[in-house]
């Protein structure tokens, strides 16, 4: 089913100020839940709302959101979440780094005491479209074990890149360091179909193709030891360097255990302060034309480039309506009537 953007961001942070949340920052959050589902990216899109619900009326998601400034000096600062809405934080965070990136030519900004912030590219995305070259990665509760364990120590810890261009072609790699997202394994538990030998291991260390048996083991690492080093590496900038919680600290944001303690870092270049920015932008555009144009492998029609397929859902998303799974939409409807609002409906 689809529908349009103004429906959903008008259910969606009408159900984040009915919470108890600001209407600016239940606004800014809603845009990056429905962001992600424009994108293709549904494990991080509308669906966390219920999420986000249960841990508020459990009292362990604080809300409205109240952002603290701890540290603020030239290129760098540290903000405290507030134990709030992820997204809100991530997306002041990221607006601060802007304005200093433009200042010094590169800032990074860290956060402490949040929780889920949604869709990485989202924000990195955003910021390449302000000309802006953006690094931003975040800690989650432990979900992988390290290259060679067989328990969960470390979090599927993403990672994501976003460069401005001057063409159509968007460059914006967001990935998780596992092989998989756990959004995905959940979903295929929801769903109640397999997944692949070559994403998780059971409880025991063995390779489980059954979702269930997955989420009470470990995922395995994008690209085996390449991918838990970047989880660790992770941890250790976002999470221990923010001073917020990292590695078996964490709480998963699905569980109702108390704060998830999320920390996130992001870094902010400005290319204008290295390089003609025009003539960067033109540069690196036909660069990624290039690596579209070259010979084609085998079983291959097309050369994607990073974020490519989550742009061309955008774009589809803007002419026919962002398309929500029934699910998301059962669950999104059992809110709208929690607080007395008729349900959503669609346009197709």
């Amino acid at each position: 089913m689809r529908y349009s953007y103004e429906t959903l961001i008008s259910a969606v942070s009408g159900i984040l100020e009915d919470l108890g949340e600001e209407r600016s920052n239940a606004l800014a959050a809603g845009e990056c839940l429905i962001g992600a589902d424009m994108r293709g990216i549904a494990t991080h899109g509308v669906h966390l709302l219920l999420g986000i619900a249960k841990r508020v009326d459990a009292g362990i998601l604080k809300v409205p959101t109240k952002i603290e400034l701890l540290h603020d000096e030239k290129g760098t600062a540290t903000i405290d979440g507030g134990n709030g809405l992820g997204p809100v934080a991530a997306k002041k965070a990221i607006e601060l780094g802007i304005k200093k990136a433009k200042i010094y030519g590169i800032s990074m900004i860290l956060i402490r005491n949040t929780n889920n912030i949604g869709s990485l590219g989202y924000y990195t995305d955003w910021a390449s479209e302000r000309d802006m070259i953006a690094i931003m990665a975040c800690n989650a509760a432990p979900a992988m074990a390290p290259w060679g364990g067989a328990e969960p120590y470390v979090g599927t810890n993403p990672l994501s890149i976003g460069i401005p261009t001057d063409s159509e072609i968007r460059f914006n790699a967001d990935m998780a360091t596992s092989i998989v997202a756990r959004g995905k394994i959940r979903k295929a538990s929801r769903e109640g179909t397999g997944i692949p030998d070559n994403w998780a291991l059971d409880s025991k260390g063995i390779v489980t193709r059954d979702p269930d048996e997955a989420l009470k083991g470990s995922l395995l690492p994008m690209g085996g030891p390449k991918g838990s080093a970047l989880a660790l590496a992770i941890d250790g900038i976002a999470g221990i360097l923010a001073g917020s919680a990292y590695g078996q600290k964490l709480t998963s944001f699905h569980e109702l255990e108390g704060p998830t303690g999320v920390g996130v870092s992001c870094i902010l270049i400005d290319p204008s302060k290295f390089y003609d920015k025009e003539v960067y932008k033109t540069d690196f555009s036909k660069y990624l034309h290039k690596a579209k144009g070259l010979t084609k492998a085998q079983g291959f029609s097309k050369i994607m480039m990073p974020g490519e397929m989550e742009y061309d859902k955008l774009r589809m998303s803007l002419k026919n309506g962002i398309e929500l799974s029934r699910q998301t939409v059962e669950s999104l409807n059992k809110l709208m009537k929690r607080f007395g609002k008729d349900p959503i409906v669609n346009i197709d």
